[in-house]
């Protein structure tokens, strides 16, 4: 039942990422009409578009990482991103310096960091002997009693991002939303 609590919390997480989806696109003028000065929220909106596709690597991230944890399993886990932090590091310094991307260059760097992230842990789950007993390949199961968990899944995971989207405004509408966004980013 692991792997199919798995999937069925991966297909969740896939489609409340959707809704954030049009958040990100409408960015701009979302952030405009909650009273963020123009020029943060441009610049806050090219940011984001780079991170539309971390919303799905995200997404199935978060499932895959407690389908391993609970089994305590840890080693992936630390080794995994460890070294996509180091990939990441040398991609975004290449995409900055190099290539002159900005801030849509770090964005999309960052956006493929989780997907490498995500893909490695994919690798694990298939090849490892550790996991052979929880996943045993996609199921239809994973959609009995889909509505109920997606209904409490949806409701936790607005919850959290609620949370963290509050703080970033929150931030914007300080003294100096700069500096103020800058520390929030750096935290």
């Amino acid at each position: 039942m692991l792997g199919v609590y798995l999937q069925r919390s991966t297909v969740v997480l896939l489609l409340t990422g959707l809704p954030v989806t049009l958040l990100f696109i409408f960015s701009t003028p979302l952030l405009t009409l909650l009273g963020e000065p123009a020029d943060v929220a441009s610049t806050a909106s090219i940011f984001v578009y780079g991170m539309i596709p971390m919303i799905f690597a995200y997404a199935c991230n978060f499932p895959i990482q407690k389908f391993i944890q609970s089994q305590s399993i840890v080693t992936p886990s630390a080794y995994i991103p460890a070294t996509t932090l180091v990939l990441h590091l040398l991609l975004s310094w290449l995409a900055v310096f190099k290539l002159e991307w900005g801030l849509v260059g770090l964005s999309l760097i960052h956006s493929l960091s989780w997907w490498i992230i995500v893909i490695a842990q994919i690798m694990y789950i298939k090849m490892s002997p550790r996991c052979r007993r929880t996943w045993v390949g996609f199921s239809w199961k994973a959609f009995d009693g889909f509505w109920d968990f997606f209904r409490l899944s949806a409701a936790l995971l607005c919850l959290e991002a609620w949370y963290a989207h509050i703080l970033v405004l929150l931030a914007g509408l300080l003294k100096n939303p700069e500096l103020a966004l800058d520390a929030l980013a750096i935290w």
